[in-house]
């Protein structure tokens, strides 16, 4: 029976590995813990805050076309987001018709320097977004297509989820915008579409409405 112990204890520390790869992650993007959102079991709270155009400094220019500079306030509010596997700033234009959003992960053209790999503008319709503005250009640090897209929350909406398979990913509303999302499941590069499974909570964590939001790429 002795001999069997040592040989318990290894299977048991093998089972207590693999549900730890097969559960939530314990990280985001740059090592920080990855808290839960106690209401939805299983969950990943991204980090998400509130800043100035003017604190961000070269990090938000960086991202930003030249031509587009002058169209955003010195002092305009920024909503930054860092989740498992990407990161997005979302700002909107000067006179508030439209929202940018700078999307994070490696541009496999090469063209845009770390962190982001893309830019997007929405042009908005009575304080509304026309569409998703899907970008499925970026790919995460295992080189997968990681997707982002914009969710309009709805009224009394305050969390954001998206299902990424072993957990949900929870995004808090903040400063009036669009939630900047991002995921690496049901993304089609050559058909340059995505779908996110979205559900949206008010601010106690309670259900308010779910359904898959299917974007692509506009014209």
């Amino acid at each position: 029976m002795d001999r069997l112990k040592p040989l318990s204890l290894l299977l048991l520390v093998l089972v207590a590995a693999a549900c730890g790869e097969g559960g939530r992650p314990r990280h985001l993007l740059y090592g920080q813990a990855a808290p839960e959102f106690r209401p939805v079991r299983g969950s990943v709270l991204t980090e998400s805050r509130v800043l100035r155009r003017t604190t961000l400094g070269r990090r938000l220019e960086s991202c930003l076309f030249r031509g587009d500079r002058g169209g955003v306030s010195a002092d305009a509010k920024v909503v930054e987001r860092i989740g498992v596997a990407g990161e997005s700033l979302t700002f909107a234009n000067r006179n508030h018709t439209g929202v940018y959003a700078c999307d994070s992960g490696i541009d496999p053209a090469g063209e845009r320097r770390p962190p982001w790999c893309g830019e997007v503008f929405g042009a908005l319709a009575d304080g509304r977004l026309l569409d998703p503005r899907l970008d499925v250009i970026c790919r995460d640090r295992k080189g997968a297509p990681l997707a982002y897209a914009f969710v309009e929350p709805v009224a009394a909406a305050h969390w954001v989820g998206v299902d990424q398979g072993r957990y949900v990913e929870i995004y808090e509303v903040l400063a009036g915008l669009p939630v900047r999302i991002a995921g690496t499941r049901h993304v089609s590069v050559a058909n340059a579409r995505a779908t996110f499974e979205v559900t949206q909570y008010d601010v106690h964590g309670r259900e308010l409405v779910k359904g898959d939001l299917e974007a692509a790429v506009a014209g």
